[in-house]
């Protein structure tokens, strides 16, 4: 046995070595990551406080309607006033942008992996500044930055990198029976220039997301950032135009532009813009839609929601209840997919609220960048407009029989009185006649709702118009599965809230008013892509003719119909006995 391997090893290390050497010669070059350094801006170091604090903190100026007032929302401090782009300014970085895409449409898929390469290397060695910028423009924690701005923005990345070229590549389809001479295919092509207006709660993967599914598809992107954060724009379309830069591309493919309204409705009524996509309230969602309709242009559009958990009574309550406070604290629940209601069956309901109420009162708000370590929980809310909304649809809910358990006002913070705060809030005993179960509040609000079997627990659901997320809580599988089928939403997680996003494999977007259309995974990409028919003949000496009997001009109508009737007898009969005498009747006519 010895003297056989001996004499064997030769033939094995060669069979081997000739596997490396095909492996080597057959794989595609692999375009490297290039570093690059870019300063974050010094403001969002922690413990920063060189800037005013304002008395009554605002995104205007009195007499400077051409400036956007930046400010902390965790502390009321000016970060600075940054110019909102002017009309004009918006057509010519559109112009720009269509220029820039004509080169960038010829790249090759490993060229622009490359770009996101070298983005995906920068996020991931700049997590602690990125998060720190993300902070100071929006008030969140630095957990709910890593988890929310990082994470997300990572998981995009690295899917788009590893998948993207294989979702966009021409797919072969079936060309049929009768084109089984022609081969048929799909064809993804780039749009050309397309705009993404995106909202505040998430200021770094919010914009950096479009950019990302833009770029792989071939396209140049105009990103609309929200005015409340316009202070951290330029960090980051500084990070993405240095990628394409140092790559050897046009940074001109992305174009940030900032303002109000007059500048969103410049952007969707551009008829330079070959497709929108949209993340805001169904209200604005409508004028997107409207603008958009003046040049067809096609919308994606993500309205928000009104996401419901439905906890049965035999769900692992050590591992759902940590989950649910997650999807109302992360982010003061200034997220579209946050839970703002969670139904349970009436055997736990009792322990669960006190279970919450007692975690609820332990809710720590504040700056996470100038506060003591160890102090924060929940960070502060970028929109304090909305504060006398949130407390009004309490007091309707209270007024219909609702009980307010904790919070339910605004939050006056001791060391940062012009800071947004608005007291974590449980609100029990909800039920759907109540305005908050049909207004999306996006706020610290858990909203505990009761319910007795499957057949309840879907008909309170069901009785708000949003359908974005939804989650299911139950030890039975079978159970939880075919409820969570049931739902009338998007996306829907069994014994778990929003991982569905982290899988950027999967689709993103909802139902009713939440919107439609959808971005992340094939189906996000694809949608940033015109999908071409195409065909082509199979063999070069085999044509589509047009036989004699059918040809203009035609001397024999009746004739010449029989002829095509039986083409299509021939075609698609289901027997084959019939396609076989409708080929000898088309042989007939044919003399």
């Amino acid at each position: 046995m010895d003297g056989l391997n001996c004499e064997a090893l030769p033939v094995v290390l060669a069979v081997m070595a000739g596997g490396i050497a095909l492996y080597l010669i057959m794989r595609k070059p692999t375009l490297r990551a290039i570093l690059f350094e870019l300063k974050a801006p010094a403001e969002s170091q922690p413990g920063w406080c060189k800037g005013e604090i304002l008395d009554a903190p605002g995104i205007t100026v009195s007499d400077r309607p051409d400036l956007i007032q930046c400010f902390d929302p965790a502390t009321g401090r000016l970060l600075g006033r940054v110019p909102a782009t002017t009309l004009a300014e918006v057509d010519a970085k559109i112009t720009r942008a269509r220029h820039a895409q004509t080169a960038w449409a010829q790249t090759t898929f490993e060229q622009r992996r490359q770009v996101l390469r070298t983005l995906h290397e920068f996020v991931l060695a700049n997590q602690r500044e990125i998060c720190q910028v993300a902070c100071r423009d929006s008030g969140k924690t630095m957990i709910d930055a890593t988890l929310g701005e990082v994470l997300t923005t990572a998981a995009k990345l690295q899917w788009t990198i590893k998948n993207g070229e294989r979702v966009l590549c021409d797919e072969n389809r079936d060309p049929g029976f009768m084109m089984m001479y022609k081969r048929a295919r799909v064809v993804y092509q780039p749009r050309g220039v397309v705009a993404a207006l995106v909202s505040w709660n998430y200021p770094f993967h919010n914009t950096i997301g479009p950019v990302i599914s833009a770029l792989f598809a071939g396209n140049s992107v105009v990103v609309k950032a929200s005015e409340h954060v316009a202070w951290s724009m330029p960090y980051w379309e500084q990070m993405v135009r240095r990628a394409l830069d140092v790559c050897g591309h046009s940074p001109e493919l992305v174009q940030f532009v900032t303002g109000f309204a007059d500048v969103g409705s410049a952007v969707t009524g551009s008829p330079e813009i070959d497709h929108i996509t949209f993340i805001g309230s169904p209200e604005v969602g409508k004028l997107v839609m409207r603008a958009a309709s003046a040049n067809l242009t096609p919308v994606t559009l993500e309205l928000g929601g009104k996401d419901c958990a439905v906890v049965f009574a035999d769900s692992d309550m050590a591992q759902c209840v940590p989950v649910l406070m997650r999807s109302v604290i992360q982010n003061a629940s200034q997220n579209c997919i946050g839970i703002e209601r969670i139904l349970v069956q009436d055997a736990k309901y009792e322990w669960f609220v006190k279970e919450m109420e007692r975690r609820m009162r332990m809710v720590r708000v504040g700056a996470i960048l100038d506060d003591e370590p160890n102090q924060v929980d929940c960070g502060a809310m970028v929109l304090s407009a909305c504060f006398p909304r949130l407390e009004a649809l309490i007091a309707d809910a209270v007024a219909k029989g609702a009980r307010c358990v904790v919070g339910g006002h605004a939050y006056a913070h001791p060391r940062h009185p012009s800071g947004q705060y608005f007291a974590p809030t449980l609100l029990v005993d909800v039920t759907p006649d109540m305005d908050i179960t049909r207004n999306e509040t996006f706020g610290p609000i858990m909203v505990i709702m009761k319910f007795t079997d499957e057949q309840d627990a879907l008909a309170k659901v069901h009785a708000s118009p949003y359908g974005l997320g939804s989650s299911v809580f139950s030890s039975d599988r079978v159970r939880a599965r075919r409820v969570a089928l049931k739902l009338r939403a998007g996306m829907t997680n069994v014994n778990d809230f929003g991982v569905n996003y982290i899988c950027q494999s999967l689709p993103f977007g909802g139902v009713g008013i939440s919107g439609f259309g959808r971005f992340a995974g094939p189906e996000g990409l694809r949608a940033l892509c015109v999908e071409k028919a195409f065909t082509e003949d199979r063999f070069p000496f085999v044509k589509t003719p047009i036989p004699p009997i059918v040809d203009y001009p035609i001397m024999d109508s009746e004739k010449g119909y029989k002829f095509t009737q039986q083409i299509v007898a021939f075609a698609y009969s289901e027997s084959w006995w019939q396609s076989i005498k409708a080929g000898l009747r088309l042989g007939k006519l044919s003399m």
